[in-house]
């Protein structure tokens, strides 16, 4: 198998949660079980969330994996890394579940792998003013600038996400810059769908 998509999910009200998750979750799981490269798993962590895992488990796919772990702290490493234990993907991706994949993501990200031991990409996001996506550049030097959406990495490279707080996806990333066999690809489809504080309209939450 080459892909294990790790999507941890707290149901469960916190201050920069996105509207409506019961149903985006849905949304979320299906943009990668409808996905044109199809050699995948889903591996969906229930963090302290026994709502996630009603609503998984209605949707009755092979390729879908549902876990209930204990509740972990808000923005810590636990439930991604409890992923990374249950995958069997040579590599790993990580999906929030207020957002999408594009159809062709997991197909162009496998075009760009060549040897790597992780990538990462752009993503698209959403501009209110002239109702218009746009490829956000980011960059993974600098804290906000990128997230957990960004990298594709190989599973068996063993890192795992050890800082609890914001910018758990900037610590993570610098710890996978230590291994310097990763290049930056195009054609990643990973659609933001809420930026939580965001001054681009106050955030956006479609």
């Amino acid at each position: 198998m080459k892909f294990s998509i790790i999507i941890p999910s707290f149901l469960g009200e916190y201050r920069t949660a996105a509207s409506d998750r019961e149903r985006k979750i849905v949304r979320a799981i299906n943009s990668v079980l409808f996905q044109s490269f199809n050699d995948l798993e889903v591996i969906v962590i229930a963090d302290g969330c026994e709502r996630t895992v009603e609503i998984v488990q209605t949707m009755g796919d092979e390729r879908l994996n549902i876990y209930l772990i204990e509740k972990a702290k808000t923005w810590s490493g636990t439930p991604r890394n409890a992923g990374i234990e249950k995958a069997k993907g040579d590599y790993i991706l990580y999906l929030d579940i207020d957002d999408i994949y594009g159809s062709n993501h997991l197909n162009n990200i496998s075009d760009g792998l060549n040897g790597f031991d992780w990538v990462w990409f752009d993503d698209i996001r959403y501009y209110p003013k002239t109702q218009q996506w746009y490829l956000n550049n980011c960059d993974i030097r600098v804290v906000g600038k990128h997230g957990t959406s960004n990298i594709c990495h190989k599973r068996s490279l063993e890192y795992r996400w050890d800082h609890n707080g914001y910018a758990h996806d900037y610590y993570f990333i610098k710890q996978l810059k230590e291994n310097k066999n990763y290049t930056k690809i195009q054609g990643g489809e990973y659609y933001v769908m809420h930026i939580p504080d965001s001054n681009i309209g106050k955030g956006y939450d479609l």
